[in-house]
C-alpha cells in the first residue's frame, strides 16, 4: 500500500514538473491595473531618463488613482542605495528591495515583484509553478512605502547600506537593465530561486561576485537584515534589535504621508515638533497622566505598554513606584505631544496616545528602560514591533522589572 502511494506521487509528481515546464513567459497578460505599465530607462552615458515611474495616490490597498511620472537622473549624482524590508505573515515572509538616493535628495525605488494577473494575489506555493511573472516596480517611495506602511499597515525598515557610490551606480544600472529586458524577454518568478531577495544578491554578486551566497534567509527575507549585518553590509556597531528600533520609519511614514519631502521626512527622527502640544497636570502612575486640553483636564493612558500598578487593598506590584516616578521624570511639568493610532479611547474614557517629549517617545523610554511590559490593545498595534524589541533589549539586559530585584 505504501509502495502504491509513493509511486502514486512520483506519478503526480513528474504531471506536475512537465506541466510547469512546458509554461512560456508571457507579455500579453490582462494585468493588475497596479503592474501594467512598466517602466523604462533610457541609458546615456550620465544621463538616465526613466519613464513610467510609479506614483499611486492610495485610498486603500485596492482603492487607488493611478499616476506616473517620467524623470531623468544623473549617474554620478547618485550616492547611496538603502535596504528596505516588509515582514508579513509569520514564517519569515517579507518584501525586500532598493531605494537609490541622489544628491539633490530624490529617491528611486526598485521592486522586484510578481506581475500580477487581474485579481490574481501571491501565493508561494504557485510561485514555484510558474505561475506568475518577475517585474521591476520603479516607483517613487510616497507610493512604494506608503502603501506598506499606512495602508498594509506593515512594519518597512529601511537600513542604510555600506556601499561605496561607485557599486551604487553600478548596481542601480545592473538593475535597470535587468527591469528593460524583462519587457522584451519576459521571465517567471520563483518563490524559492528568482524571488525579491534572491535578485537582489544576484545583482549584488554581479557588481562584487561571490558577496552573498545561498542562505536560507534569501528564502525567508524577514530574516534578511540578519544575514546583511552578518555580511558587513547594513548595521554595524549595533545589535539587529536595535538596528530595527532605529531604522523602523512607521511613524514618520504616518505623519508626513501626504508631505512633497515624505522620502526626507522618512529619514528623519521620529518628528514631534510639527504636532501640538499639552501641558501635563498631573501623572497618575507609570503609563496613565492628565493634560490640559481646551482649559479641562483629561486623562491620557499610553499605547501599547503597561507599567507595574498600585491596586487599591491589594499588594503593590514590584517596582510601581519606581515606574512612575521615572515617568514624572520624563513628563512632569512638560508639553507633551500626543499621536494617536485607532481608538481614541479605552473602556474608561482615558484618551489613548503614544506620548513625546520633544524626540523622547515616552512609551518606548519606558519598555528601554525596564519599566514597562509590552502588550497589545485591541486594533492599536503600530508600534508592537517595535515595543516587543524595546522589552527584549531590556529583558536581555535584565533591567528594572526583569531584573533581580523582581524575581520571586
Amino acid at each position: 500500500m505504501i509502495k502504491k502511494i509513493f509511486v502514486s506521487l512520483l506519478f503526480i509528481g513528474a504531471l506536475v514538473a512537465v506541466y510547469t515546464y512546458s509554461l512560456e513567459p508571457r507579455l500579453d497578460r490582462d494585468w493588475s491595473p497596479d503592474q501594467t505599465l512598466p517602466a523604462q530607462a533610457e541609458i546615456s552615458d550620465d544621463e538616465i531618463t526613466i519613464r513610467n515611474v510609479r506614483n499611486f495616490t492610495y485610498r486603500s490597498t485596492t482603492d487607488y488613482t493611478p499616476a506616473y511620472y517620467d524623470t531623468m537622473v544623473k549617474l554620478s549624482e547618485l550616492e547611496t542605495v538603502e535596504y528596505i524590508i516588509e515582514p508579513f505573515g509569520d514564517i519569515g515572509a517579507a518584501h525586500t528591495f532598493l531605494s537609490f538616493g541622489f544628491s539633490n535628495g530624490q529617491q528611486i525605488a526598485i521592486s522586484i515583484e510578481i506581475r500580477k494577473e487581474k485579481g490574481e494575489s501571491f501565493s508561494p506555493w504557485k510561485g514555484v509553478l510558474n505561475q506568475y511573472e518577475i517585474m521591476y516596480v520603479i516607483a517613487d517611495e510616497r507610493d512604494v512605502v506608503n502603501l506598506r506602511t499606512n495602508y498594509r499597515q506593515h512594519d518597512v525598515y529601511i537600513y542604510p547600506t555600506i556601499a561605496t557610490k561607485e557599486q551604487v551606480q553600478q548596481l542601480f544600472l545592473s538593475m535597470l537593465n535587468r527591469a528593460n529586458k524583462l519587457q522584451v524577454e519576459p521571465e517567471f518568478y520563483n518563490t524559492v530561486f528568482s524571488n525579491c531577495a534572491t535578485n537582489i544578491a544576484t545583482h549584488i554578486n554581479e557588481i562584487t561576485p561571490n558577496r552573498i551566497g545561498v542562505d536560507y534567509r534569501l528564502l525567508l527575507p524577514e530574516y534578511s537584515d540578519v544575514l546583511a549585518q552578518e555580511l558587513g553590509l547594513i548595521a554595524q556597531g549595533m545589535t539587529i534589535e536595535e538596528a530595527r528600533v532605529k531604522y523602523r520609519v512607521n511613524e514618520q511614514a504616518k505623519l508626513f504621508q501626504g508631505a512633497d519631502d515624505f522620502s526626507k521626512r522618512l529619514r528623519e527622527s521620529v518628528p514631534t515638533t510639527t504636532l501640538e502640544t499639552y501641558e501635563v497636570s498631573k501623572v497618575l502612575d507609570g503609563d496613565t497622566i492628565e493634560v490640559i486640553i481646551a482649559g479641562e483636564n483629561k486623562r491620557v493612558r499610553y499605547i501599547g505598554i503597561d507599567t507595574p500598578e498600585v491596586y487599591p487593598d491589594e499588594e503593590k506590584e514590584c517596582l510601581a513606584d519606581e515606574a512612575a516616578t521615572f515617568n514624572a521624570s520624563l513628563v512632569k511639568g512638560q508639553k507633551v505631544s500626543l499621536v494617536k493610532d485607532v481608538r481614541e479611547v479605552d473602556d474608561y474614557g482615558r484618551l489613548l496616545r503614544y506620548v513625546y517629549v520633544g524626540d523622547t517617545f515616552v512609551n518606548e523610554k519606558l519598555l528601554a528602560t525596564g519599566y514597562a511590559k509590552a502588550v497589545v490593545y485591541s486594533s492599536d498595534t503600530l508600534y508592537k514591533d517595535l515595543f516587543k524589541e524595546q522589552e527584549i533589549i531590556a529583558k536581555t539586559k535584565k533591567l528594572g522589572i526583569w531584573g533581580t530585584v523582581c524575581e520571586k
